[in-house]
């Protein structure tokens, strides 16, 4: 399944996850005009059939790897949740 994030979100998704890092998303599920997962050929020819999801919250469940002092980590117990409606939200 193909998860898409954009804005804010998406750069920190891009900025802190990896292959094998846990994560929960919540977001919504895209599909195609009639309701179905969108379909696509694969390298090898064959077909296929995918649902999206477009992220709204990504929350980060495993620790974060320390690259250097000043990256941040979370620790297991402590999980770090990013949403996009936090930046598109108005003050007012």
């Amino acid at each position: 399944m193909r998860v898409s994030a954009w804005g804010k979100l998406g750069e920190v998704c891009n900025q802190y996850l990896s292959k094998g890092r846990k994560v929960l998303v919540e977001g919504k599920l895209v599909h195609d005009e009639s309701g179905n997962p969108h379909t696509f050929t694969r390298n090898d020819g064959t077909p296929g059939a995918a649902f999206e999801v477009r992220a709204a919250t990504v929350r980060f469940l495993s620790a974060a790897p320390s690259v250097g002092a000043g990256d941040v980590s979370w620790d297991e117990h402590e999980a770090a949740s990013v949403s996009e409606e936090a930046d598109d939200s108005i003050p007012f």
